[in-house]
């Protein structure tokens, strides 16, 4: 940044670091950037992890759904060797399907909210 130099995308610690962006014309500290960095390595970790583990769960305990999963990998992947990509398994719409009911099966919130809300009243809406 002192030599001008801008990355070719933006990133966090380049908009914490540019002194125009800040209101004090001050580099943050080191601790405030090394906790950004940690927000962002973690973020939504056990949120997605909890959507995952419900999809699982639902895609394991359930024959049907077991079956069609297979079926839709097996004729898409015969070898099971084969390295898969992220990009290959996008394309599966069943698989797709069951990460897509997984997260809207569980509420984006690692805490129990929504009992803090019917339990105080607070559901007027």
């Amino acid at each position: 940044m002192n030599e001008g130099v801008t990355p070719r995308r933006p990133t966090i610690f380049y908009e914490l670091l540019n002194p125009e962006l800040n209101p004090t014309k001050q580099p943050p500290q080191t601790e405030v950037i090394v906790d950004e960095a940690w927000g962002i390595c973690v973020a939504a970790s056990d949120t997605t992890g909890n959507a995952m583990t419900v999809a699982t769960y639902h895609a394991i305990t359930n024959p049907e759904i077991q079956e069609a999963l297979k079926r839709e990998l097996r004729s898409r992947f015969p070898d099971p060797n084969q390295q898969l990509t992220y990009t290959e398994l996008e394309k599966l719409p069943y698989l797709t399907g069951v990460v897509k009911e997984g997260l809207r099966q569980v509420l984006p919130l690692i805490l129990p909210i929504h009992r803090y809300i019917f339990s105080r009243g607070l559901s007027n809406a």
